[in-house]
C-alpha cells in the first residue's frame, strides 16, 4: 500500500496525525476517551520506508485494538506491538507478492 494511501485511511477513519518530537519513538498511538490520534516524530523518520512503516504499524494499533496503559505489564506490550505489527505487514505486503517470493524462494 502506498504512502499516501495510509494517510486517506486514516483521514477516513478521523484519525488525527500530529508532527511530535518523541523521545527514543518513531511514533505512537493514542486512544483516549473515544478519540484516535497518531503521533509521527518526522525528525526520526529517516527514510520515506521508515514513515510508511511506522505509520502502518501505528494504524495497527487501531484497527486490531491493539493499546495498552503505561503501567502495562511487559508481556502484553509485547502482545499488543506484535498484533500492530502483524496488521502493518498484511497491508504493506500484497498476497501475490508474497506468494511469489515463496515460489521463487526467497
Amino acid at each position: 500500500m502506498e504512502l499516501n494511501k495510509l494517510y486517506n485511511l486514516a483521514e477516513k477513519e478521523n484519525i488525527k496525525i500530529y508532527d511530535w518530537q518523541i523521545e527514543d519513538c518513531n511514533g505512537i498511538y493514542l486512544n483516549y476517551d473515544n478519540i484516535n490520534a497518531i503521533a509521527l516524530n518526522y525528525d526520526e523518520l529517516g527514510t520515506y520506508i521508515d514513515e510508511k512503516c511506522t505509520l502502518a504499524h501505528e494504524l495497527g494499533h487501531y484497527y486490531y485494538g491493539a493499546t495498552y496503559s503505561l503501567n502495562a505489564d511487559t508481556t502484553f506490550i509485547t502482545k499488543q506491538e506484535y498484533k500492530a505489527s502483524k496488521w502493518a505487514y498484511y497491508v504493506l505486503t500484497p498476497y501475490e507478492d508474497l506468494k511469489l517470493a515463496i515460489k521463487n524462494r526467497y
